[in-house]
């Protein structure tokens, strides 16, 4: 593929001149437009070193509105990055709705450069493209355009740029060991940009190939395809008709198994049996929390459940024996208007715990599939996307190491309704009752098959489901405590 390029095609001194101005016209055209209709823009360069990125990026923003674009060169992650997924210190720097996002190097580094100097495991290189292909279609499936370039040099000319910028006193900070590494193991760097390329040229984000040997040529091809992209994103947004919505679903269909029908809502403790079964497994959850803080493994505990499903006192009880500095308890409730401006996804990544704490989610992701879809608060076609795209991030975390698990707290609807009319006559839990309470149990058939549909598609092997059986709160709070050391213990086995 890159061994076809024509590396000796170039343009001209006039020929450039003559080309470079209107582009650059028309891409703080486009800047406006992308604004105006909230389009938010990647644009992701790859290529050699000395492939003339940074004078690409200058000559690019020349012309735009800096308030409308950031750029972002990507260096070797920091210490605090390296405890996350690879992929979540790209996510912090997704542009919002109507910016343009720069990527001088980005997430294809590990697959090029922490490749070719063995910093990342081979066998894992497969995955990691599947992780890149996955977060790339996540974005233009949420409206960014993506547009991404490798820059292509001849094994010549390479050789011939690293020396010159080394040569030059005010240059050769710029030309760094590894560098000069690319270019004495040229042939094998080709191969992981061939196999890179290859495998993350996708239809939703297709990779564009730049003859890199003549700059002048480079820029303007790349200004050219990068005008072309973002046009065509603002003429899908004028011609993109609504999809085709059905009924709102009010029961399960026959071939669709009754989850939350096989909770058993009678369990329950008595008063006695709660006191010494909750300190039993609170004691065997603080004996654990060494081995999580020994191995460095990050633990996220989601629970999701009915309004009144005591949640609250689950997390409570859950929290009681672990030492405050090593856990953080995140409530999520609707979005604010930034976190409405990025993929709903951006604002968990923000919250994921670091290797060795406990990261504990008060409602979730899920509500892109529960709450979000029964309100209407999103489309049909995107809260059906959302178990794909919920799927591959739980992926993403689970083969990273992290220890998963999702709690449903199940309760009947006599049992909601005792418990709104305890809080209702109670002064000081009153406040935990609210109209929209009211109003979403009126909602309980369609939230009962969100659930339930939630529930077979997103429960895996890695990062199954456990519905827990609320009625009775001593039984719930046990089995919440019983059922995160279990899942730790299974870690810290297979350590």
């Amino acid at each position: 593929m890159l061994n076809n390029l024509d590396l000796d095609l170039c343009l001209d001194k006039a020929a450039y001149k003559s080309q470079i101005e209107p582009l650059m016209q028309t891409l703080r055209s486009l800047q406006k437009a992308c604004w105006e209709k909230k389009l938010p823009v990647i644009v992701v360069l790859e290529g050699w070193a000395a492939a003339g990125k940074g004078a690409l990026v200058k000559k690019m923003v020349g012309y735009m509105d800096p308030r409308g674009f950031a750029v972002h060169p990507i260096w070797p992650p920091s210490p605090e990055e390296q405890q996350y997924p690879f992929l979540w210190r790209f996510w912090q720097q997704l542009p919002a709705r109507g910016s343009i996002g720069f990527f001088y190097h980005s997430w294809y580094i590990h697959v090029l450069e922490d490749r070719l100097f063995e910093r990342v495991n081979e066998a894992q290189v497969p995955m990691v493209m599947q992780h890149i292909n996955a977060f790339e279609r996540q974005m233009v499936d949420d409206g960014v355009a993506v547009a991404k370039f490798w820059i292509h040099l001849s094994e010549k000319e390479l050789k011939k740029r690293l020396k010159k910028y080394a040569d030059d006193p005010l240059d050769s900070w710029r030309v760094r060991p590894e560098d000069w590494q690319q270019h004495k193991n040229y042939d094998k760097y080709v191969a992981h940009a061939e196999e890179m390329l290859v495998y993350t040229s996708t239809g939703p984000a297709p990779w564009t190939l730049v003859e890199g040997d003549c700059q002048r040529w480079a820029q303007v091809k790349v200004l050219t395809q990068l005008a072309s992209s973002i046009q065509e994103a603002l003429d899908r947004l004028h011609y993109r008709t609504p999809a085709p919505t059905l009924p709102p679903q009010d029961h399960l269909n026959p071939s669709e198994p009754d989850f939350l029908a096989q909770v058993d809502l009678n369990l329950s403790l008595s008063h006695e049996e709660y006191k010494q079964q909750l300190r039993h497994e609170q004691i065997r959850l603080r004996k654990l929390q060494l081995g999580i803080h020994k191995h460095q493994i990050p633990v996220l505990i989601l629970f999701e459940g009915w309004d009144a499903a005591g949640k609250g006192g689950a997390i409570k009880r859950l929290t009681d024996i672990l030492d405050p500095r090593s856990y953080k308890v995140n409530a999520f409730a609707a979005p604010t208007d930034e976190e409405k401006a990025h993929h709903y996804l951006w604002r968990f990544w923000r919250k994921l715990p670091t290797p060795g704490t406990f990261g504990i989610f008060d409602r979730s992701w899920y509500g892109r599939v529960l709450v979000e879809r029964v309100e209407d608060f999103a489309t049909e076609t995107e809260w059906r996307r959302a178990y794909q795209e919920i799927n591959e991030f739980e992926a993403q975390l689970t083969g990273d190491g992290y220890v998963l698990v999702k709690f449903w707290l199940h309760i009947s609807p006599e049992k909601q309704l005792e418990r709104f009319q305890e809080r209702e006559n109670d002064l000081f839990k009153g406040y935990k009752l609210t109209a929209e309470d009211w109003r979403n149990r009126e909602k309980w058939p369609l939230y009962e098959v969100a659930v339930n549909q939630t529930i077979g598609r997103t429960s895996t092997p890695t990062a199954p489901w456990t519905a827990i059986a609320a009625n009775d709160k001593y039984y719930a709070r046990v089995k919440v405590i019983q059922t995160v050391t279990d899942a730790i213990r299974r870690q810290l086995k297979n350590r």
